[in-house]
């Protein structure tokens, strides 16, 4: 079986890497000329480690990943509002630590590409259109190409051209924020592993630490959609400057070209994700907020899924049914409380805000880890081996 997988982002890159590890011939096409150094930091959980392991790259994505350590998380002025969270207190509660580590999304992706052989990522084709006819699958791209094979992998992000080529434009939904972000370097009061979380009137800010002595930070704010500023930096500390520190040295510390600016996005659980020969992964099925920090792990559980039904499944388009009837209660529930814990996060009435820091801090005494990590407990059923055999430890 040929498949064309659309898109070299993490979800495309682990849906390659695991159909080619089940013996299928994969092609991968990229709308942009080259593999650049894009995007953020990102927070790898346990499920994410998991799935990895199962297409065979954990360990070589492990080593270039800043383990996390611990988690604060406060209010504006820098005041502690819920417990310290230690990676040793999950592993004494659960069993294991539900957090990993923190990544830059462009050294992950540089590593997942690595694992594919010369040729199998082909860059500079933007597609503009699917088409199916009986059991072949025709992609066309802008440069007047086309490409054929017997099953399609929409693995091109929220604003997928797969997927309107499947069901229409996408319907995407606003959560009311946008978000300023960057990676600058790690200032002397911030602790390597460190993951913090700061929330205000309308506002949450974070900040993970990455390898190579870097930070990761983030910033958001309510806000019409659309806005845009020259200098985004300078609208960044116009709004954050007051905040604690380590906050604005690390907003004035990042270059301004490097600073990005984005409006928070995503899209009501629906179906179908599948359509004939065609099926979407990742952010173009199933796109959700980044509050829980799952959005690439749920792409590359996606992976593992797929790859592990289409080797079982003697046909492509039961395959395609059975992922998507395995994938989509599970995703459907990231996105849902993802919505939620956001909508919750970004209170700015003074009551309210209040409220929202006594009731977690009270929550957090009371439930201990156990509340905090709801959202990232692993179902060891949900990520097996690409084989009917579950490996110990995947």
């Amino acid at each position: 079986m040929r498949v064309i997988v659309i898109g070299s982002g993490i979800g495309g890159l682990s849906c390659a890497i695991g159909l080619r590890k089940i013996g299928l011939d994969v092609a991968l096409y990229e709308r942009a000329t080259e593999l650049r150094e894009v995007g953020a930091g990102i927070m790898i959980w346990a499920n994410g480690l998991r799935a990895l392991r199962a297409l065979g790259v954990g360990e070589s994505v492990e080593a270039i990943t800043m383990p996390a350590v611990r988690i604060t998380l406060a209010g504006k002025n820098g005041r502690r509002t819920q417990m310290v969270a230690e990676a040793e207190m999950f592993e004494k509660e659960l069993g294991y630590s539900p957090f990993v580590g923190f990544i830059h999304r462009a050294e992950l992706v540089g590593r997942l590409a690595e694992h594919l052989s010369p040729g199998v990522a082909r860059y500079g084709y933007d597609c503009i259109g699917v088409e199916q006819s009986g059991e072949r699958v025709v992609v066309r791209f802008a440069n007047g190409q086309s490409d054929e094979a017997d099953l399609l992998v929409g693995a091109d992000g929220i604003r997928s051209a797969v997927r309107n080529s499947l069901f229409g434009p996408p319907q995407l939904r606003y959560a009311g924020y946008t978000c300023w972000r960057g990676i600058c370097p790690r200032p002397a009061g911030v602790r390597a592993g460190d993951l913090c979380l700061w929330t205000g009137r309308g506002s949450q800010v974070g900040i993970n630490t990455l390898t190579k002595d870097r930070v990761y930070w983030f910033a958001t704010r309510n806000a019409r959609a659309g806005g845009t500023a020259v200098d985004e930096r300078s609208a960044a500390l116009d709004l954050f400057g007051d905040w604690a520190a380590p906050l604005p040295e690390l907003i004035a510390s990042t270059p301004v070209e490097r600073v990005i600016r984005g409006d928070i996005m995503d899209r009501p659980p629906s179906q179908p994700w599948s359509k004939g020969r065609v099926v979407l992964v990742g952010d173009a099925a199933h796109p959700t907020t980044p509050n829980f920090g799952q959005g690439g792990g749920m792409a590359i559980e996606d992976a593992v899924v797929l790859s592990r039904c289409l080797a079982i499944a003697g046909n492509p388009e039961v395959a395609l049914a059975e992922f998507e009837a395995e994938r989509y209660s599970r995703t459907s529930a990231v996105t849902n409380e993802a919505w939620k814990f956001g909508k919750m996060l970004q209170w700015e009435g003074r009551v309210s805000v209040w409220l929202r820091d006594l009731l977690a801090g009270m929550l957090m005494r009371l439930n201990g880890a156990d509340n905090l990590i709801k959202h990232a407990r692993y179902n060891a059923g949900t990520v097996p081996a690409l084989t009917r055999s579950v490996e110990p430890g995947v």
